[in-house]
């Protein structure tokens, strides 16, 4: 039986061994007695006993992309939010931040555009397959569907005040305007050189006007009466982004892509002011004409707010990690580039207000809108993460995580695992409260955000990244978090982070510069007395050693905290004495690189995942190979000891998590949930859930439904034995016509053959 982790002896390269007890044992040296403590071929079996293996997980809740770019949307009670995800519209109940409902037309063709009515009532979508279908969105059911007529997809749409025209701009140049109420089409408007991508009616109904755009920068006003094209408005000289309306109808604000917005008088149709915003404008609102000192509107004259990519463009993001994952080769960190909310007094052309800017690239703003009847301002980030703030003050009232892309790490929070944490291919991280889908978002990092791990108690976690910076983020009782601490000093992205076990005392971190770093948390950072608005500590590293001659995809801590253990590219683990990194010895068997390492909880046995496919248990005493697990068709990326060590969970490239039994090399389960590879897997604290996330932006908590199984069988079970018993008493006493009946129920087709012949 191998060793568990009280008492333990650890051989090192140099022929001494260290003996460690837990959890406050001295360190001692004592003499090489040769062959170095047996005993490490066979694991520990649970005291719990067999009946205590995990025999099957099942899907709990997925949480999954609803927004990938494209139009978004407010109903008038700021209570539903619309946006496009591929070829669904998926309605958001705002309070919660649950999908309540996704529409999804016959043809199963992307979603080009989408419409809701100023009424709340009709929903129009339009399709690649130039169908338009009108929805009773709140019964999800298709009222009519019809052709487009456009030659080319759907680009654009919009309502009239009355809720009753519909407005159509298409790729081909053309508009048409339709009568949602009687069904058919009223209007068709060419002179629009290629895609309409904007298209906006008059205020006023009464004066039957439209107003479009395409990509020569001008605007078209239409008159629906006069059936003609009334006037051509030219101020612009890149692609108009948004049109808006005062209350009299008199004035219109256009915003562009030329760093420039333009006030319009509607009855001269001339431009009266053209105000420089010095940043690509994707979205302008009008503000209420009411004063509002917070955002610096002190009269009530024409204020309004812009939403654009102000700031510097970082590098292009593409791709994660993986074999051939990139990497920053120049050790520097990226630009920051970040998108703000900003308002502009229109008399004096002056910015009166400014939101503080984020750091990290895909902060830019593409969309923003505002609901007048709840004075709620929506935005949308190059990230796709929606917002949500008071118009009066810009005050952040909601978050919602539209679109994660590659999903490199999660981890459970709280003490409860009340929360979870997940790293994207994004500089932010996002938090999730499970009970209420309630989302934040974290800024704190420049670059993507490559691991996470944390702490003993579950109110700090830590997270690493390619800016090569390290934070310390504490979670609140109320789930607020907030970054406490920084650090920074190793020279290539950092991909592997990994926090103490016994006390929040220190961290270790790895990185593509093949070093690892322990860094020692400061005493004023586990202080409850700390100010909330003192800002982060710094961290300074405490060792700094070379390990490995290649990447360092993943460290781990030994239980009893004096041991390190690091997995490279190399091809090989190797293990480590903590505090000083001293090298005890290096695992060696490995066809491909290490993606994982992880020390088993309850023996000295040390679990790895390699690209090779494979699984593998090693003993700690001797650095011999106690087991292979093979079954993974691709790189296996993670690796999690479950059931008191005695199973072991695996993800892999090829999109399957694995459960397996440690005593017999048996896959006892694959789940096959995700489509790409699963970077991601935690488990809970009760070893009663485990999570994982992927390639594929999904987050997936699995739930071990054993003994629910096992209830469900053994009632079965006694449900066949009663009924057996029954069909013996039926043939005892010649029922023969009931007997005939259960047991073709029983599926007993010899005895139904009896009771026949009988």
């Amino acid at each position: 039986m191998a060793a568990c982790w009280a008492g333990d002896v650890i051989l090192v390269a140099g022929g001494d061994a260290i003996a460690v007890s837990r959890p406050c044992g001295v360190v001692r040296r004592t003499p090489s007695r040769g062959g170095g403590g047996g005993g490490g071929g066979a694991m520990a079996e649970s005291a719990l006993g067999v009946s205590r293996f995990k025999a099957n997980y099942a899907v709990e809740r997925k949480i999954e992309p609803f927004y990938k770019g494209g139009k978004v949307q407010l109903d008038q009670t700021g209570q539903h939010l619309f946006c496009v995800c591929g070829t669904r519209v998926n309605i958001l109940d705002v309070a919660s931040g649950a999908v309540l409902r996704s529409l999804e037309q016959e043809d199963q063709e992307d979603i080009t555009a989408f419409a809701l009515s100023p009424d709340d009532a009709v929903l129009v979508s339009a399709s690649r397959a130039l169908l338009l279908a009108q929805w009773a969105w709140r019964e999800g059911s298709i009222s009519r569907l019809w052709k487009a007529i456009h030659t080319a997809p759907v680009a654009t749409m919009a309502f009239d005040p009355t809720s009753t025209l519909l407005a159509t701009g298409g790729c081909d140049g053309a508009v048409r305007v339709w009568d949602i109420v009687r069904h058919y089409g009223t209007h068709h408007f060419r002179g629009s050189p290629g895609v309409v991508h904007l298209v906006a009616f008059h205020p006023d109904p009464a004066r039957l006007l439209l107003f479009s755009s395409s990509i020569d920068a001008t605007i078209r006003v239409w008159s629906l009466q006069d059936r003609s094209c009334l006037a051509v408005l030219t101020a612009h000289y890149s692609a108009v982004t948004s049109l808006n309306f005062t209350a009299d109808g008199h004035t219109m604000l256009s915003s562009g892509r030329d760093k420039i917005c333009v006030v319009w008088d509607l009855r001269s149709h001339q431009a009266t002011r053209t105000v420089p915003v010095f940043e690509s404008v994707e979205a302008a609102v009008l503000l209420p004409g009411e004063l509002a000192p917070e955002l610096g509107v002190m009269s009530t004259g024409l204020h309004f707010l812009t939403a654009g990519d102000q700031g510097v463009q970082g590098p292009a993001r593409a791709g994660s990690r993986g074999w051939g994952r990139p990497a920053n080769p120049s050790g520097s960190s990226p630009c920051p580039c970040t998108g703000t909310l900003r308002v502009w007094e229109a008399a004096s052309g002056q910015c009166v207000h400014m939101q503080q800017q984020r750091p990290g690239p895909g902060q830019e703003l593409t969309h923003c809108s505002l609901v007048p009847a709840t004075g709620l301002i929506l935005s949308v980030t190059a990230d796709h993460n929606l917002l949500l703030y008071e118009a009066r003050c810009l005050r952040l009232q909601k978050q919602f995580a539209g679109y994660s892309e590659e999903v490199l790490d999660v981890r459970f929070l709280g003490p409860e695992d009340s929360h979870i944490v997940v790293a994207s291919n994004s500089p932010c991280l996002k938090v999730f409260e499970l009970q209420t889908s309630a989302c934040q978002i974290l800024h704190g990092h420049t670059d993507i955000v490559l691991a996470l791990d944390v702490f003993r108690k579950g109110w700090l976690f830590a997270s690493c990244a390619k800016d090569q910076s390290i934070c310390i983020w504490r979670m609140n009782k109320a789930g607020e978090v907030t970054c406490v601490a920084q650090g920074s000093g190793h020279t290539r992205s950092v991909g592997a982070i990994c926090c103490s076990r016994l006390k929040e005392t220190f961290l270790v971190t790895g990185s593509q510069d093949c070093t690892v770093k322990l860094w020692p948390l400061p005493g004023a950072l586990l202080s409850k007395r700390i100010a909330p608005d003192s800002g982060p500590v710094l961290l300074q590293a405490q060792v700094t050693q070379r390990c490995h001659d290649k990447d360092i995809n993943s460290v781990a801590i030994a239980p009893n905290d004096k041991l390190l253990a690091t997995g490279s590219q190399d091809r090989t683990a190797k293990l480590w004495a903590l505090p000083q990194c001293q090298l005890l010895g290096v695992f060696s068997g490995h066809r491909r690189g290490l993606w994982c390492v992880q020390f088993s909880p309850m023996d000295q046995v040390l679990a790895t995942a390699s690209a090779d496919g494979t699984v593998k248990l090693w003993a700690l005493q001797d650095f011999s190979c106690l087991k292979t697990f093979e079954g993974h068709d691709a790189s296996v990326l993670k690796v999690a000891f479950v059931s008191r060590g005695t199973q072991l969970l695996s993800t892999g490239s090829d999109g399957l998590v694995k459960l397996w039994t440690i005593k017999n090399n048996e896959c006892v389960r694959t789940l096959d949930a995700h489509e790409d590879k699963v970077w991601g897997l935690h488990c809970s604290r009760r070893d009663d859930r485990a999570l994982t996330g992927a390639s594929d932006s999904c987050i997936i908590l699995w739930k071990d439904v054993t003994e629910v199984e096992q209830a469900e069988e053994q009632a079965k079970r006694e449900e066949q034995l009663v009924k057996q018993q029954e069909l013996d008493n039926l043939l005892h006493e010649k029922r023969y016509l009931r007997a005939l009946g259960l047991a073709i129920s029983l599926d007993r087709p010899h005895t139904v053959l009896t009771v026949i012949q009988g």
